[in-house]
């Protein structure tokens, strides 16, 4: 997995020189490596005596949410949800998004295999909001919102 991870690190790093930010793409995939390093399978963290009461009824929830999933929806469920990372805030990261003024037409970033996204997100805050204050500068509406959660859209299990 580690080998893995490395590999994506660096296929984005370069492809992040040639198109989009490499700093921004560096600082998130740091940030998501300490997130990924910290997993720990949800059965584990259950039994495991440290674990407050309220974080073993929460991952309850996750594992009846994928239960039913699979066997009542009839879902593919994979093996996402299946681990947890605790995190040192309730806001993980800030997502920034952007429209015209005129008009419902979202800003939009480019980023190495995702494509085009209608938001950034930023596990530094103060970035985020100087991103904000940047698109509205351009003569976009922005919008900067806190998010306790972050996907890494497909590329390992979330």
């Amino acid at each position: 997995m580690k080998k893995m991870i490395a590999v994506v690190v660096l296929a984005l790093i370069a492809a992040c020189f040639l198109f989009c930010s490499p700093v921004y793409v560096i600082r998130a995939g740091v940030q998501e490596a300490k997130i990924l390093s910290r997993r720990r399978h949800i059965e584990t963290v259950v039994q495991d005596s440290a674990t407050p009461a309220w974080v073993r009824h929460k991952l309850d929830l996750v594992v009846q949410a994928r239960t039913y999933a699979k066997q009542q929806l009839g879902l593919k469920v994979g093996d996402s949800y299946t681990t947890y990372a605790r995190v040192d805030h309730d806001t993980l990261l800030m997502v920034v998004s952007g429209a015209r003024k005129d008009a419902f037409i979202p800003y939009t970033w480019w980023f190495p295999i995702v494509g085009r996204v209608p938001y950034k997100g930023y596990f530094d805050f103060d970035a985020a909001y100087a991103e904000g204050r940047k698109l509205e500068r351009r003569g976009y509406d922005s919008y900067v919102r806190p998010s306790g959660a972050f996907s890494t859209l497909g590329w390992f299990n979330d």
